[in-house]
This record gives structure tokens, C-alpha cells and sequence, in this order.
């Protein structure tokens, strides 16, 4: 008897179908979940150091007031200065007296228009900030550094063991060998500088000798002129040479005077200098030895990983975020020489504007009658106010103007609340972190007084400040106390808080089939310190490899499982 297979591919087939849908159905409910699920962006946590500051934004004010009055009763020929104008102590602010009133005012103009020019091309100077490129170049590092991370991380999951404790210590041995050269170079400028000083004082010195020697000369051939009469011509002649000669000597001990003493002989600072350049020649080669051995130990760590085409790329990514860091910096300190050469041209016009200064203040003392016919600036700084005008009789007493006096300091205030009040202290040291022009400011905390407008809640700083500052600007302050090191830092967005205390939410990744799950999880922290970005905690976590939540788009709870932002 023949016997038939029974028929079962309908069945074979059927059971195909069935599979194929449950996938289908199983991945698409997986996507449709994971779409449903809050979408949260994460930061790592790190080690560190975290300042903790008070920071505050005030007006500059000028702490002194000088009033210039009148000694005598006197009519008021002239005023030299305005409102708004800066004077040095010994400036001329009035003119008394009798004179030749056309020579006086044409002298007059002379003098305002030469420091009217000199104002301009103070005001002028170009004053550069180098914020954008520097931002650039912090960028630059964090890509490089970013990039760095990635091959490092790749080359630790290495089919095979790399030779990457070599090329740690290749790269600490370039690190050093860098921060010597960089010691090296800034120690040879430094002995540079003291042998062109040296060489100039010897130019000075020289024509300061040649001088004395003129002076010597001409004293002895006038005194001989006038024992043995010669022609009064002749006398004359020797007279005024004498003077001029005076004059040049007066200058060169000024100029000599003010190249100070170098404190080292010129062979002992040619020595110097000769070290010093021994020393750059060892440092430039021990980089480059350096550079040499960790791109030998990088060929072969390249070599291994070189079926990687994941590590390529890497690799790749390193090197341009490199060459674009070296692009950054050497545009940066290109650009930086060519502005300080800029503003060196800019400061010798304003010297021989200076020179040209004295010289019209001098012709019009001259004119005015001396010095007792003048009325003069006893301090430096800003002419606030001119109380009196040409032709006016002013009597003894009388305030002729006010001068706001650097010198005599600036100060600046802010409110606070009466908790960030209490982590300071009067004395503490302050910084001033918008301003970018000019030389630094040094700010000191004066005086914390209670805020009259809100004494419950409030407290007023007042902060003495030092250096380069006007009246009427607008600086920020910041204040606090010294910088410390924290094993866990992590963002204050992901600080939160309520009935049990503060406490961050932690990323855990679990394994699934169909890729990882991200679970938020509860941890309780306490707050050590923070600054404006980051705070200091104690907790269950690990400042390497673990990530907190810092915003999301929706609620979320410890257990809850969420996706990450693209970003993350």
C-alpha cells in the first residue's frame, strides 16, 4: 500500500507569517514607547574645584573731591581747563596777572590746541580685547580634548594590548618638556631685556660723560673770556653754548636716572644671556624629542588599531581639531604683536605732543608772569566742574573748580541678600569680571551696612577699588571665598529638592534586546558648594562614567524610565 506525505507547508507557511507580524508588532510597540517616554539631556559627573561667589553689579564713584580755591583776590585773565578734562598736578588751571593780552591768548590757544590733540590721540590709542578669540580657542580645546576622549576610549576596547601606558608617559614627558621650554624662553627674554638696558645705559652713559666734559670746557673758556676781556660778542657766544650744553646734560641725567641701576655687569649679564640660550637650545630639542617619541609610540598604537575604521576617523577628528587649535593660537598671538606694535607708534606721538606741552606751558608762564600769576593743579585727575570764567574777579576763598582725584580712590556698592552676606567678610579680596580694557582693577570689600530700602532682607557691599577706572562706569563685582577641591560636581540644573531633602537623578543603563533602557534612579545629596554653574555634593555617586538629569520634557520620578536627547 502507497502512503502520501500529508501536506504541511500551509502550515510551515502560516507559522512564518505569524512570527514575521509578532516582530513587526513587538518592534514598532518598543519604538512607540520608547517616543512616549520623557526626553531628558544629561551631564557627567566630575572632580574638581568650585568657587563659591557673591556677585553684584554697581556704578563707579569717585571717593575724593578736590577743591581748588581762590588765594588771593585776583581777576581771572584766563581758564585753561573744562569740565570733563583730565589735568596732572602742576597743570595750569587760571591765568592772573598782567601781560600783553594778545600774546597771552594767542600763547593760550597754542596750549589748548596742543592738549586738545594730546586728548585725541590719547583717546585714540586702540585698546584691544582678545574675548572672542580666546573663546575660540577655549572652544578649540574642548574639541581636542572631546577628540582625545574618543580615541582614548576606543583604544581601551583594543582587539590587543595597546601600548598605551607608554604613550602616557610620552605625553607627561612633552607636558614637561613644553613647560620647561616655555620657562626657558620667558628666562632668555628676561636676559634679552637686560643686556639691550645694559647697552643703553652704556649709550647714555656715554653721551651723559661727553656732556660733563662740554660743560667742563665751555665753563673754563667763558671764565677765561671774561678774566681776559674778549669781545662781548664772543661772551655771549660761550654763554649761550654753555646753556645749551647745561640743557643737554640736564636731559641726559634724567634720561640716565630713569634706566635705573640693571643690578648685574655686562659680562655677568653676557654670561646670562649665553646660558640662557644654552638653556632654550636644550629645551627646544627636548621637546622635539619629546614630539618625536610620542608620534613613534602613536605609529604604533595606529598600526594596531588600523582595522578600525571607527578609530580612523577618530584619529582623523584629533588631528583636525589640532591643527585647528595651533590656527587659533598662532592667528591670536600674530594678531597680538601687531597690535602692540600699533599702540607703540600711537604712545610716541603722545610723548612728542607731551614735549610740545611743557614747552607752550613754559612760553606761557613766561608771558603770564611767572609763577605767581598762574593758579595750578595741586593733584592729578578729572576737572568736575569750572565755577568761574574769563574776566571774573574771584575773591579770596572763592571755589574757582572741583577736581575728582584718582589717587584718592574709588569705590563701588551693590545689594545682596542677607545670606550671601554672611559668607563674607570686610577685607576679602574681590575681581572685577567685565572689565576688559586698560590695566587690571583690584577690588576690596570696604563695608557690609544694612540695605535702608529693605533692612530685613537686604545688605549694601561697598568695595574700595584700585587701578584704571573712571567715575560713572559700570563694573561687576565678584567675591567670595578661595577655590577648593570637590570629588563630585555636578550641574546645578540638576540640583533638585523637596520634603526629604536635595537630591539629583542618576542614568542607569540596562540591556534589553532591543537596545539599552534608561532608568532614572533617586540619589540623596548634600550641597557643599556652588558657583554659578556647578555645585559640590556628597552622595551615591561616581565622578567618572555616571551621568545626572538635567532637564526634561516632561515630569520625571526615580524608577521612571526615560530616553535620551539626541545631544546626549
Amino acid at each position: 500500500m502507497d502512503f502520501k506525505p500529508k501536506n504541511r507547508d500551509w502550515v510551515k507557511n502560516a507559522a512564518i507569517v505569524f512570527l514575521a507580524v509578532l516582530l513587526v508588532l513587538t518592534f514598532f510597540s518598543n519604538t512607540i514607547m520608547n517616543r512616549s517616554l520623557p526626553e531628558v539631556a544629561t551631564q557627567s559627573v566630575s572632580s574638581g574645584s568650585i568657587t563659591a561667589k557673591v556677585r553684584g553689579t554697581g556704578t563707579v564713584t569717585a571717593a575724593g573731591i578736590h577743591t581748588v580755591k581762590a588765594d588771593q583776590t585776583r581777576e581771572i585773565r584766563a581758564v585753561m581747563v573744562k569740565a570733563g578734562q583730565e589735568v596732572s598736578a602742576g597743570d595750569v588751571l587760571f591765568i592772573l596777572g598782567e601781560g600783553e593780552s594778545a600774546e597771552i591768548e594767542q600763547a593760550q590757544e597754542t596750549l589748548r590746541s596742543l592738549q586738545m590733540s594730546y586728548q585725541r590721540a590719547a583717546a585714540g590709542i586702540p585698546y584691544y580685547s582678545y574675548a572672542a578669540e580666546e573663546h575660540e580657542i577655549a572652544k578649540a580645546k574642548e574639541e581636542l580634548k572631546a577628540a582625545e576622549n574618543k580615541v582614548e576610549q576606543l583604544q581601551k576596547f583594543a582587539p590587543q594590548e595597546l601600548p598605551l601606558d607608554q604613550m602616557a608617559a610620552a605625553k607627561q614627558e612633552l607636558i614637561d618638556a613644553r613647560a620647561e621650554f616655555a620657562a626657558a624662553t620667558e628666562n632668555l627674554e628676561q636676559k634679552k631685556e637686560v643686556v639691550a638696558l645694559i647697552d643703553k645705559i652704556r649709550t647714555v652713559q656715554d653721551a651723559l660723560d661727553e656732556y660733563e666734559w662740554l660743560v667742563g670746557k665751555l665753563e673754563t673758556e667763558l671764565q677765561d673770556a671774561i678774566d681776559f676781556p674778549e669781545p662781548m660778542g664772543r661772551i655771549l657766544e660761550l654763554q649761550e653754548e654753555l646753556e645749551n650744553a647745561r640743557k643737554r646734560l640736564a636731559e641726559a641725567q634724567e634720561k640716565r636716572k630713569e634706566l635705573g641701576d640693571p643690578g648685574i655687569s655686562s659680562a655677568d649679564a653676557e654670561a646670562a644671556l649665553k646660558d640662557a640660550q644654552e638653556r632654550y637650545d636644550d629645551a627646544e630639542t627636548a621637546v622635539a624629542a619629546a614630539i618625536a617619541k610620542t608620534e613613534a609610540i602613536q605609529a604604533v598604537i595606529d598600526e594596531i588599531m588600523a582595522t578600525s575604521s571607527e578609530y580612523k576617523e577618530a584619529v582623523a577628528a584629533r588631528k583636525a581639531a589640532e591643527e585647528t587649535l595651533y590656527s587659533l593660537q598662532t592667528a591670536l598671538e600674530q594678531k597680538k604683536i601687531i597690535d602692540s606694535r600699533s599702540q607703540s607708534l600711537s604712545y610716541i606721538d603722545l610723548s612728542d605732543l607731551s614735549q610740545q606741552i611743557e614747552k607752550a606751558k613754559q612760553k606761557l608762564a613766561d608771558l603770564s608772569g611767572g609763577e605767581e600769576n598762574q593758579i595750578t593743579a595741586k593733584v592729578s585727575g578729572t576737572v568736575q566742574s569750572v565755577e568761574v570764567l574769563a574776566g571774573e574777579t574771584k575773591a579770596k576763598g572763592d571755589v574757582l573748580a572741583n577736581i575728582e582725584v584718582p589717587d584718592m580712590g574709588y569705590t563701588l556698592s551693590f545689594t545682596v541678600t542677607n545670606d550671601q552676606a554672611r559668607r563674607l567678610k570686610v577685607g576679602d579680596s574681590a575681581t572685577v569680571s567685565n572689565y576688559y580694557w586698560g590695566n587690571s582693577v583690584k577690588a576690596t570689600l570696604s563695608s557690609i551696612r544694612v540695605d535702608p530700602k529693605n533692612p530685613q532682607t537686604n545688605k549694601i557691599l561697598s568695595f574700595d577699588l584700585e587701578g584704571d577706572v573712571n567715575a560713572g562706569s559700570e563694573l561687576t563685582i565678584s567675591v567670595g571665598q578661595k577655590s577648593a577641591n570637590y570629588d563630585l560636581i555636578v550641574p546645578n540644573s540638576a540640583i533638585r529638592s523637596d520634603a526629604n531633602g536635595k537630591f539629583v537623578l542618576k542614568i542607569e543603563s540596562k540591556s534589553s534586546p532591543l537596545g539599552n533602557r534608561y532608568i532614572a534612579r533617586r540619589v540623596n545629596v548634600e550641597v557643599l558648594a556652588e558657583d554659578d554653574m556647578n555645585s559640590a555634593v556628597t552622595g551615591d555617586l561616581q565622578s567618572w562614567g555616571e551621568y545626572v538629569i538635567t532637564t526634561a520634557n516632561a515630569p520625571v520620578k526615580s524608577g521612571d524610565m526615560v530616553r535620551l536627547a539626541d545631544n546626549n
